[in-house]
This record gives C-alpha cells, sequence and structure tokens, in this order.
C-alpha cells in the first residue's frame, strides 16, 4: 500500500501507562480547536485469520495465563515453535492489511477528517516480537513490510515516559513478565528513524504540542 492519502494520518504509540490516551484526547481536542475534524481509530488487535491459529494455540498449550496476586496476565509463547511464530507472522500482516484498508486508507482518501491511530504497526511489530521472538530489526525486511501497512506520509509517535511513573500508573505490568522486554523493545524503536519520540515526563501539554506542532505544520506546506 503505502500511498499519501489527502488527509493526515496521526499514529500514536507506546507501553500501558505512559500516558498515551491523555495525549490522544489532547491531541484531538487542539486539531478540532484549529478547524481540522479528527476520528480515532484503535488499531491494536485485528484478530481475524489469527483468531483460527490462536484457537489451535490454546489447545495445544501455546497460549496461557497466570494469576500473580489475583491478577490475569496473559501469555503468548509461540516462539516455542518456528512455524506458529511466522504462521502468526503472516496472518497478523493479512488481518492489519485488510483493517489498514479498511479504517485508514478509505476514509483518510475519501473522508475530511484527520485519522489519530491509537497502537498501530509499530505496537503491532513490538507485539510480535514479545510473542515469537522474531526481529523486526531496523532495515530489515520485515520491518519494510510491516511499515508498508501505513500511508506514505502518516507520522507516527511513540510515547515514552519514565519506567517508574509507568509502573505507578499500571502497577499490573509488575507482575507482568514480558513487561522488561518489552519495555527493552520500545527503547530499541524510539531510536528509529521513521520514529518521533514524545517524551512524557513533564505535562500533558507539553507532549500534545509535539505531536500538534508537526501536523500544523505538515497542513501548512
Amino acid at each position: 500500500m503505502n500511498r499519501r492519502t489527502r488527509c493526515p494520518v496521526i499514529c500514536i504509540s507506546g507501553i500501558d501507562g505512559c500516558g498515551k490516551t491523555s495525549i490522544i484526547e489532547g491531541v484531538r481536542r487542539e486539531l478540532e480547536a484549529d478547524g481540522l475534524p479528527t476520528r480515532y481509530v484503535w488499531l491494536r488487535y485485528n484478530h481475524y485469520l489469527t483468531k483460527i491459529l490462536l484457537a489451535f494455540c490454546r489447545l495445544v498449550g501455546l497460549t496461557r495465563y497466570e494469576y500473580p496476586d489475583g491478577v490475569r496476565v496473559g501469555y503468548h509463547d509461540f516462539y516455542r515453535s518456528r512455524l506458529v511464530s511466522w504462521l502468526f507472522v503472516v496472518f497478523t500482516y493479512i488481518d492489519t492489511l485488510f483493517v489498514s484498508i479498511l479504517l485508514v486508507y478509505i476514509p483518510a482518501w475519501l473522508g475530511s477528517r484527520a485519522l489519530v491511530c491509537d497502537r498501530y504497526v509499530l505496537d503491532i511489530m513490538i507485539d510480535l516480537e514479545v510473542d515469537t521472538r522474531i526481529r523486526f530489526a531496523a532495515g530489515s525486511r520485515l520491518e519494510r513490510l510491516f511499515r508498508s501497512l501505513m500511508p506514505a506520509g502518516a507520522q507516527c509517535y511513540l510515547v515514552m515516559r519514565d519506567q517508574t511513573a509507568v509502573l505507578e500508573c499500571r502497577p499490573e505490568n509488575v507482575r507482568d513478565g514480558n513487561f522488561q522486554r518489552r519495555w527493552m523493545l520500545y527503547e530499541e524503536y524510539a531510536t528509529r528513524s521513521w520514529v518521533e519520540l514524545v517524551e512524557n515526563n513533564s505535562t500533558i501539554e507539553q507532549a500534545v504540542a509535539r505531536v500538534t506542532s508537526q501536523t500544523r505544520a505538515e497542513r501548512s506546506r
């Protein structure tokens, strides 16, 4: 895909507890005050083909739940099977392509609203890395393939916050055995050339301004 759309596409990613929801609300509020209507799209879990594979994995024990201190934490142990890992990557790509056409490309081509995408390609790649241990290294074919799901010109922001604040906001992360792996991946993705880092260690207003200033600059060109 990767064609440029007529409406802005703003992708905001980040680990649970980083303040992403508040930033998205602020971005939409600011853009709409500028006279640019927005549409919110949540894109993290798009299970269609993958539902079949997930059902199989449940039967053979590659998905499981643990309950530390009564908190339910789910795990996908797809990395235990190379075949399952690659099938999950392929099925996720197809599912995300379908949803991207339906919820991103068509509205952005034909509509008049800026799309604010919550949890899109960046988060999906990190989820896949955690579940399959397959690397989406910077510049690799896999990374380029999944990046091509986003329209050309889409703005991709990654919200990062002090880890202590993240854990205070979402204490269930402490009980997640994959949290540190996921955190390290977000830190690594923050250094990639196509990702705009948004530091959320001060005020929400400053983080919102980091996003809206670039959107305004793009519109004025």
